[in-house]
């Protein structure tokens, strides 16, 4: 049976001193896909036609990734906003980590703000991903999504006791959006291999 490929975007950083940009990527994200049975396929950011590249690729799938504040490298936030309309054009599953869920906001209409208290911690969320029950998850981010702010036909499926939306779900889209990493736990949640495995196989 063919393993569903699954593109992730990734972060890109300058590097000083070598005059170069890279692309870089969370190595157990494609760890974690693998171990549940999807091909992970990272992608290149520095491509001038996306829809293209992404007609070329076809994958079954996409992971937003976190890293890098959004306004901040264009040419991620590019490739970001191609994946989305790619997969809203093809109505395939996409899964958005920490930036990736505040892009999906955005791209949505909604908007983020800076907050504290919520970068290298653990808090509590609760809301209807969880069925309800209270579930610790890490937390590395220095800018939320609120109530006030969730983008159109969004809806809201976990929230921080602060208020601080930690899960979000595309109405009409097979889009969702989280806030915790996955990844950078030391070892993975059996809740969130559930949650990965189950919304990617769609």
């Amino acid at each position: 049976m063919r393993r569903a490929k699954i593109a992730i975007s990734q972060r890109r950083d300058q590097i000083d001193g070598r005059n170069e940009a890279r692309d870089a990527l969370d190595i157990r994200i494609g760890e974690l896909l693998w171990d549940l049975g999807f091909t992970p396929i990272p992608l290149a950011s520095q491509i001038s036609d996306m829809k293209s590249y992404l007609t070329e690729l076809s994958p079954d799938g996409f992971v937003l990734s976190g890293g890098n504040d959004i306004g901040s490298i264009f040419e991620r936030d590019n490739l970001e906003m191609a994946i989305l309309e790619y997969s809203s054009e093809h109505q395939l599953p996409l899964l958005g980590i920490c930036r990736g869920m505040q892009i999906i906001n955005d791209f949505q209409g909604g908007s983020h703000k800076r907050i504290g208290g919520h970068v290298a911690t653990k808090h509590h969320v609760k809301g209807k991903l969880t069925e309800n029950q209270d579930r610790q998850v890490n937390s590395f981010h220095e800018y939320a999504i609120t109530l006030s702010t969730l983008g159109s036909d969004l809806e809201v499926l976990a929230i921080c006791t602060d208020g601080v939306v930690e899960a979000i779900g595309h109405q009409k889209k097979p889009w969702l959006g989280i806030m915790w990493h996955p990844e950078r736990n030391e070892e993975f949640a059996d809740q969130d291999r559930q949650l990965i495995s189950n919304h990617l196989e769609r």
